[in-house]
C-alpha cells in the first residue's frame, strides 16, 4: 500500500527573474557588465557592501576610476580582446574602495553576446585580500624558516650547512672547468679577552663587525660563512694564484681593524688565517676545509695575527 504525502507546504515557484534578483541582492561576488567603452552599465549591491559606493555612484562611471594605476593596462587589454572575440579571461585586480584603502579582487571576464553581436563585457569578481595576504605571510614564513635554516642567526652570513653545500657545488664546476679554489678558515685571535675586558654583548657586536668586514671584502668574489664562535670560512672560486689570495688575505686583516665597542671605540683585534687550494691541497670542500683549519693552527702557534697557506706546511 503507497503512501500518500499529502499536499506539498512552504513551497513557492520563483520565476527567472525574482531568482536573479534573489541571486544579485544576496550575493558577495561583484558582479557588473562593462560596456564596449569601459563603463559599467549594470552593478550589483554588493558593491556597496565590498567598496563602499552605491549602485548609483558606480552607473555609467568608467571602471578605470577606481582601479589601481599600475593595473589599468592589464585591465584594458583584456578587456579589448574579450569585446573583439568571443572569450573568456582571468585576472587580479586592484579596485579602491570609498575610504581609500586597496583590494584585491580575483575577476572573471566573459564576453556578452547578444544577436550574434558582442556589446560588452560580464565580470564576477571576489574579494581575494585576506587570501592573499595570508598567503603572502606564509611565503614569508617559509621563506624566514629557510633563511634560519641555512644562515647564522647572529651575522645572517651562511652557515656551515650553506657553506658547504656551495664548496662543493664550486668544487664540481672547477674540476669541469680545471680552475682553481681557495677555501679560507679565518678566526679571531684573542677573542676571550675582549670577552672578558668589555662583556660578552661587546664580543658578540665584534663578532658581528667582523663578518660584516670580512663580507665587505670579498663582495662578490666568494662567500663568507660563520661556522663556529668566532671562526668563519671563505670561499673564493676562479682563484688566480697565491697573490690574488694574499691581497684578499691583507683586506680581510684590514678589516678587523674597524671594529669598535658599545661606545664606538676601536677595539684592537686581530684574525689568523689558513688556506687551502683546490686541487693540491685537496679535490673535495670537506677535506679543503681540514687542511685550511690545520694551515690556521699553524698560523695560530707561529705568533697569530698572520695567514699560513697548506703548502708551505711540511
Amino acid at each position: 500500500m503507497g503512501i500518500n504525502p499529502g499536499p506539498a507546504t512552504g513551497t513557492h515557484v520563483f520565476d527567472n527573474q525574482e531568482i536573479y534578483e534573489l541571486i544579485m541582492e544576496h550575493t558577495r561576488d561583484l558582479v557588473r557588465v562593462i560596456d564596449v567603452d569601459f563603463n559599467f552599465a549594470y552593478v550589483s549591491p554588493s558593491h556597496e557592501t565590498v567598496l563602499g559606493y552605491s549602485v548609483d555612484d558606480m552607473l555609467h562611471s568608467s571602471g578605470l576610476n577606481i582601479l589601481h594605476p599600475d593595473d589599468k593596462d592589464k585591465a584594458i587589454a583584456m578587456h579589448r580582446h574579450m569585446i573583439s572575440q568571443d572569450s573568456t579571461m582571468d585576472g587580479l585586480f586592484r579596485f579602491q574602495r570609498k575610504t581609500g584603502e586597496w583590494i584585491t579582487l580575483e575577476t572573471r571576464g566573459r564576453s556578452l553576446v547578444k544577436d550574434g553581436k558582442i556589446i560588452g563585457v560580464v565580470t564576477v569578481g571576489r574579494d581575494v585580500t585576506e587570501r592573499l595576504r595570508m598567503e603572502q605571510q606564509l611565503k614569508d614564513y617559509q621563506e624566514q624558516l629557510k633563511f634560519m635554516a641555512f644562515h647564522d642567526p647572529l651575522t645572517g652570513l651562511p652557515n656551515r650547512a650553506l657553506f658547504f653545500e656551495t664548496a662543493s657545488q664550486v668544487v664540481a664546476e672547477a674540476n669541469r672547468h680545471g680552475d682553481q679554489v681557495a677555501v679560507l678558515f679565518v678566526d679571531c685571535d684573542d677573542l676571550k679577552q675582549i670577552n672578558d675586558a668589555y662583556g660578552h654583548d661587546v664580543g658578540d657586536n665584534a663578532i658581528r663587525e667582523l663578518g660584516k668586514g670580512l663580507a665587505a671584502v670579498v663582495e662578490d668574489q666568494g662567500i663568507v660563512a660563520r661556522v663556529g664562535g668566532d671562526e668563519f670560512t671563505v670561499l673564493l672560486p676562479h682563484l688566480g694564484d697565491a697573490q690574488d689570495v694574499l691581497a684578499i688575505v691583507d683586506s680581510l686583516g684590514r678589516s678587523s681593524h674597524a671594529v669598535r665597542d658599545a661606545n664606538g671605540d676601536p677595539i684592537h683585534l686581530t684574525v689568523s688565517v689558513g688556506v687551502a687550494v683546490y686541487p693540491s691541497d685537496g679535490i673535495d670542500s670537506k677535506t679543503l676545509v681540514q687542511k685550511a683549519d690545520r694551515a690556521l693552527y699553524a698560523a695560530k702557534q707561529q705568533g697569530k695575527n698572520r695567514c699560513v697557506f697548506v703548502g708551505s706546511l711540511s
